[in-house]
Formats: C-alpha cells, sequence, structure tokens
C-alpha cells in the first residue's frame, strides 16, 4: 500500500486547477490595465457636494437635484410621478422644468413604446394630445421615455405620456439634437453610476400659441448634475427651436446663470452663496 504522496491522477488535476487559477488572473491584470479609471471631477469649476444639497435632493425621493427650483412669482403646480418630477404652468400650458435621475444600475426593462399621449387629470388646463396635431410641432418629452422606462418599469413609462411632461419641439430639435441629449446623459450615468437632469422650455415676450392656449417655447435648456470623489460638477445646455439638427452638442454650452436669466427659475438653492456663485457662473469648455 501506497503511503502519503500524489498520485498521477491527482497531479494533472493540480496542475489544471493551478493553470486556471493562473490564466484567470492573467486576463483579470489585462483587464484592469484596459479599463478606464473613474473619470475625475474636471471643469470650469467645481464644487463640494455640501450636506444641504444632499437634504434637499431627498426631499423630492431623490430625483431633483438641489431640491425642486424657486419659481419667485411664476406660479406652478409640482406634480409628483414614479421617475420624475414636474414644475407645470397652467398660464403657458407647459411644464417649466422636470427633473430625473437617472442611474448605471438599471433594471433594464424592455418595454415597448406606448401608443399615445394622455391628458393629465391632475391640471386644470388638461391639454389634450390632439391639440398639437397639424401644429408643425412635434411632442418633446422632458423626461424621455426610454431612460425613465429602463430603470422605473412600465407605470413611470407611461407617465413620461402625459401632457405636462412634453412640450413644442421643432422636429429638427426633437428628432435630432434632443435625441442625441438624451443618448448622452445615458452614456454619462453608465460612466458616472448616477447623473441628474433638470429640464424645460425658456420664452420670451413674443408669444405664439398652439391650440388651447400652449405657448410655444423659443428655445429649451437641459443642467446636468454629477458627483464624484465629494465634489459636484454641472454642464449646462441652451438650445434654440431653430437648429437644423447638424449642429454640434458642445455649440449649446452656456451657463446656469444664463438659464436662471431666461427661465426666472433658482437653481441649487441650498448651495452656499460664494459656492452657488462661482458654479452658476462657470460654462464648461467641452463635454465631459
Amino acid at each position: 500500500m501506497r503511503r502519503g504522496g500524489i498520485g498521477p491522477n491527482q497531479l494533472i488535476l493540480l496542475i489544471l486547477l493551478v493553470t486556471a487559477i493562473g490564466i484567470g488572473i492573467y486576463y483579470y491584470l489585462e483587464y484592469r490595465k484596459g479599463a478606464p479609471d473613474k473619470p475625475p471631477v474636471t471643469g470650469p469649476f467645481a464644487c463640494p457636494v455640501e450636506p444641504a444639497l444632499r437634504e434637499a435632493t431627498q426631499k423630492s425621493n431623490g430625483l431633483v437635484y438641489g431640491g425642486k427650483p424657486e419659481s419667485g412669482k411664476i406660479s406652478l403646480t409640482v406634480l409628483n410621478n414614479i421617475g420624475y418630477y414636474s414644475g407645470y404652468s397652467e398660464e403657458k400650458r407647459n411644464p417649466l422644468w422636470v427633473a430625473y435621475k437617472i442611474d448605471a444600475s438599471s433594471k433594464n426593462y424592455n418595454l415597448k413604446r406606448p401608443r399615445g399621449f394622455k391628458t393629465d387629470v391632475r391640471t386644470f388646463s388638461r391639454i389634450d394630445p390632439d391639440d398639437y396635431k397639424s401644429s408643425g410641432y412635434d411632442r418633446g418629452h422632458m423626461a424621455p421615455n426610454s431612460a425613465i422606462s429602463s430603470q422605473y418599469g412600465r407605470q413611470a413609462q407611461l407617465e413620461t405620456f402625459l401632457m405636462t411632461n412634453i412640450c413644442p419641439q421643432s422636429p429638427d430639435l426633437n428628432r435630432k439634437i434632443w435625441q442625441k441629449l438624451e443618448k448622452l446623459e445615458t452614456e454619462y450615468a453608465q460612466n458616472f453610476e448616477t447623473v441628474w437632469v433638470i429640464t424645460g422650455p425658456v420664452f420670451d415676450e413674443h408669444i405664439q400659441q398652439l391650440k388651447n392656449g400652449i405657448e410655444i417655447p423659443d428655445a429649451f435648456f437641459k443642467i446636468l448634475f454629477d458627483e464624484q470623489q465629494g465634489n459636484l460638477r454641472t454642464l449646462a445646455f441652451l438650445i434654440p427651436q431653430t437648429v437644423t439638427g447638424k449642429e454640434p452638442i458642445e455649440k449649446f454650452i452656456t451657463s446656469i446663470d444664463e438659464i436662471e436669466r431666461l427661465s426666472g427659475l433658482d437653481f441649487l438653492a441650498p448651495l452656499s452663496d460664494k459656492n452657488e456663485d462661482q458654479l452658476e457662473a462657470a460654462v464648461a469648455n467641452s463635454l465631459w
């Protein structure tokens, strides 16, 4: 009887095990060499994420970064939905701001696009989808169908088709530049784990309307918020209705100050004055 030692079969198994472990370690190290590190927060100005910002964000179920925008003398009805919040104006028959959050950890619901839009019975104006017919304008989503549905499910998707999430958008804006921006938001969420967005229309003093008093915006804004390593950075866009759709997105980068001036809204109110002033005055010189 042979005592101790390793038999031929056991030796072969041991060699195979050691080889497999070695190959696994090799490919893991190669993957780590090729995998990009999490990008640092860069830009013209990044400020610390102050506790007041986090507290204000949580009051809206984490969907409205820095809390609901202050509207001053503008009368708004805040509508809470599963995947987004909307500040709706009965006077202009438009949402003046819509806020949502996109995470990298999407549940990836694979849902078909709903067949149509719905009147929001929570409002007095009760805009009908047919009010846009033959107007030359698209029913433009503020909170995007794709990103909201993929993370929050069917009911949240249906809520993005409420008319309180819709503004009149020119086809070249809605189908080209706006789609590019929505795709960019999703890519940023995958790269940076989470991004928050506040978006909405801008109006000037020359009022044009569709049926039922729906005012036609002159431009639209989007503000993206990203937290990394305890710091906050922003990326703001202002896009006119008159785009051709061929313009690079970078052309529309602006400051939050400019958006506040044109929209009458006040963002990031909980932020300390010094940081708020510097952050909102900053204009990014490139995309993230």
